[in-house]
């Protein structure tokens, strides 16, 4: 690489000058790091494709790509046995290794637009039971969310549900907003086995609330959307959109529960102990 061999020929020099034994490893991020620049388009009609999620699989790396479908990813040679995939609602993910993506000299990544065929939901009929999902949460004694700007980063709460639940709602209680206005995007995240989650939305679901609203519950109504979540379900915000340097934090309780996050959509949920004010209403339907 001709940066290493400048690297080199500095240290070269240093030496002769100073006398001073250097090792290359005081700047690793100038040898093994690179930023890689690409392009995620439809298949289709050839255009970008905005807020597209891109990540190491199994890592907390990862980014979303612009409004435009472009972005930039830093990727060390220790992940180039790794692969790199591109998700995004209503679209295949493609999935390529991060050797093969580092070395296409244009960086244009293609997605396939889906069609969904929706099941059919059958339902012996019975008066709904309304239910809350997840937990109100007032106090100022804690307070946790997104306090730094890391694209593609995801905070929320885990639900264990016995039957199917048609969602009606969902609701907010923040405690901090630094910024005039906010849009995070709602990811529903299902499993059967408490390990591999799937993002069970077939239209992106954006939440968008300004920050003279946040001194009462903030409701988002979820009802065109016709979801229905059963088994172990993962309620997250993302943070998809450069809102620039600030804080989104949530009134949070200790002792009540776990709230669940990661730096990345391809990583490994991590819990943190206390749960953040985020909580649901539904009918149980079955």
């Amino acid at each position: 690489m001709q940066s290493e061999k400048l690297i080199k020929l500095f240290v070269q020099k240093l030496k002769i000058k100073t006398g001073i034994s250097f090792f290359l490893l005081f700047i690793p991020g100038l040898i093994f790091s690179q930023s890689q620049r690409g392009k995620v388009l439809s298949s289709k009609t050839n255009s970008g494709i905005g807020y597209v999620n891109v990540g190491i699989i199994g890592r907390n790396i990862g980014t979303v790509a612009n409004e435009a479908g472009d972005f930039t990813l830093i990727l060390d040679n220790i992940y180039n046995n790794d692969s790199l995939r591109f998700s995004m609602i209503g679209y295949e993910s493609e999935t390529l290794p991060v050797s093969q993506f580092k070395m296409d000299s244009v960086k244009n990544v293609y997605l396939k637009p889906i069609i969904y065929n929706l099941q059919e939901v059958k339902v012996i009929y019975h008066k709904p039971k309304e239910i809350k999902l997840g937990n109100k949460v007032v106090s100022n004694d804690l307070r946790s969310g997104f306090a730094y700007n890391d694209l593609g980063s995801e905070l929320g709460i885990k639900l264990r549900l016995k039957g199917l639940v048609k969602l009606e709602d969902i609701n907010l209680n923040v405690a901090i907003c630094t910024y005039d206005s906010v849009t995070y995007r709602l990811n529903i995240y299902q499993s059967d086995n408490q390990a591999d989650y799937k993002n069970i939305l077939t239209v992106p679901i954006y939440i968008s609330f300004s920050k003279d609203k946040i001194n009462n519950v903030i409701t988002f109504d979820l009802r065109k959307y016709s979801l229905i979540i059963e088994g172990n379900v993962i309620i997250a915000l993302e943070l998809y959109k450069d809102l620039g340097e600030g804080r989104l934090l949530f009134h949070t309780e200790f002792f009540t529960g776990l709230t669940y996050h990661r730096k990345a959509i391809e990583g490994k949920w991590t819990e943190a102990p206390g749960v953040i004010g985020m909580y649901l209403h539904g009918q149980l339907i079955k």
